[in-house]
């Protein structure tokens, strides 16, 4: 999984599609079009139906994907993890033309925009960082997407299978909009959007207080994991650190957002996030002093 962050930017898209989208019965999920200064980027939206708090949307989420099935058929897997909060899940089926013309545009360009919109039909956007590589597993898989035969029923039984099991864990979203490839033309019917920090989205980064609030949220988020997994009996350092990998850009941004006074004082409050700041700090050490090889 990669994190994505939110972001408070000038958007157009297809007004027929938010206008179905937000008709549709929550949980539920769509693929679009998004258009950010004349780019047209592959879309991803949300209505999970509940209250996301400002604080769990300021870090960003997880976005993870999988192709699952067999040798007859694929289904596409998204995973959308709010830390310490929710996880959703969606299943799309890729014989699909406007899933394929999403899936195609998010390749081509490594980007894309995440809307998550809310009960209140607040929305918060989120792009993914450019340069990013964490569409390599669509990529790998793209030409099977663009062959898919997958049929309706056999879409339906990976639903049914995978609802009986999810993972990972979370609430499953059900696929909607899925039909009129005619949401892909934005300049037929085009709404224009800014999204202000009340609407969704977050202060500048620059911003004192939102700096305070982030890394708050971040340090938490952190502490909370490292002692669940502690309580659940994970106690070696190396088996809580794979378990803690794919928070590792949450540290990142925790670090680029603290100068080394105020990260101390974090560490002095969260014990849990002290432990995997001084593992980090131990691998880091070994791999410079060559105590830990890494494979080239």
């Amino acid at each position: 999984m990669n994190n994505v962050h939110p972001l408070l930017p000038k958007l157009a898209i297809h007004r027929q599609f938010i206008d179905d989208f937000i008709v549709e019965e929550t949980p539920c999920f769509a693929l679009g079009m998004i258009e950010e200064r004349k780019q047209k980027l592959g879309l991803m939206a949300l209505r999970p139906g509940q209250v996301i708090p400002p604080e769990i949307t300021e870090p960003g989420f997880n976005f993870g994907h999988s192709l699952l099935g067999n040798t007859h058929f694929e289904v596409v897997h998204f995973a959308f993890e709010f830390y310490g909060f929710a996880t959703y899940n969606v299943l799309i089926n890729p014989n699909n033309p406007l899933v394929q013309a999403v899936l195609d545009t998010m390749i081509g360009s490594g980007e894309y925009f995440v809307l998550v919109i809310g009960v209140n039909q607040g929305v918060t956007a989120f792009r993914s960082q450019i340069g990013q590589q964490d569409l390599v597993g669509l990529t790998d898989n793209l030409v099977r997407i663009k062959n898919s035969t997958t049929s309706d029923t056999q879409y339906q039984q990976a639903l049914n299978r995978f609802q009986k099991k999810p993972f990972p864990p979370g609430q499953l979203l059900t696929w909607v909009c899925g039909d009129n490839v005619g949401y892909l033309d934005i300049t037929a019917d085009r709404l224009e959007i800014t999204l202000a920090a009340s609407h969704g989205g977050t202060a500048p980064v620059g911003d004192d207080t939102c700096r305070v609030s982030q890394r708050r949220t971040l340090a938490e988020l952190l502490d909370r994991k490292v002692n669940g997994l502690l309580k659940t009996g994970v106690s070696d350092d190396f088996i809580l650190l794979s378990h803690m990998a794919a928070d590792m850009p949450l540290f990142k941004q925790l670090m680029d957002l603290s100068d080394k006074d105020e990260m101390n004082d974090l560490c002095a409050v969260y014990p849990g996030l002290y432990r995997y700041a001084k593992l980090l700090e131990k691998i880091a050490t070994g791999i410079q002093s060559g105590e830990i090889e890494v494979p080239r």
